[in-house]
């Protein structure tokens, strides 16, 4: 059980409406907005991982599972305002849900503090820790083929890293983004990284 799902949800049983966003619990930081200051850090953490899932990989699994280290700047230490955030996500005409499910299968639990904002498929996940951003992820960026889409997409990327100074790492891919270079994002969402 992450941190996450220990301090921050609360189980439900009544049916969610339609606004309410849910993501399964394994995506819970795994394409996550970072500090551009932990460059250097992800890109020795991502080979690390690299290297250690070719040494115990057997067939489509693994025999042993690699711990992630704590960033060394995470986001919280950045002390971003939610209103600034949300101001940015408002202005480029997302989507926002305050009512967001994590779990898995037939179990879901509502995310106190927690925040979602869509675009089509996409989603942008931020929760909440006295007012400040704690947690900042997307899930479903990548595989549109809709052309529209991918062009919003990679203004909402870009708008992040440029006004908010960040970086993506997507710890699936072992892949540092660089959101302030246009063409980093475009092969990114073409699956070209």
């Amino acid at each position: 059980m992450t941190l996450f799902n220990l301090f921050r949800r609360k189980k439900i049983n009544e049916t969610q409406h339609e606004n309410c966003v849910y993501f399964h619990e394994d995506l819970f930081n795994q394409v996550e907005f970072l500090p551009r200051e932990n460059l250097s850090y992800l890109k020795t953490e991502n080979k690390q991982i690299e290297n250690f899932a070719e040494e115990h990989s057997i067939g489509l699994g693994f025999k042993d599972v690699y711990i992630r280290k704590e960033n060394p700047i995470t986001i919280a230490d950045k002390k971003i305002a939610f209103e600034k955030i949300d101001k940015i996500l408002m202005g480029i005409e997302l989507n926002k849900s305050s009512e967001v499910y994590e779990g898995y299968g037939p179990t879901k639990w509502k995310c106190e503090n927690t925040f979602a904002y869509t675009y089509d498929k996409a989603e942008i996940f931020i929760s909440l820790k006295n007012g400040f951003v704690n947690d900042f992820w997307i899930n479903n960026f990548r595989f549109h083929e809709n052309s529209e889409t991918k062009t919003k997409l990679k203004h909402i990327l870009s708008k992040i890293g440029n006004e908010m100074d960040l970086i993506l790492n997507d710890w699936d891919l072992t892949t540092i983004i660089n959101l302030k270079d246009d063409s980093e994002i475009q092969k990114y969402l073409d699956e070209e990284l």
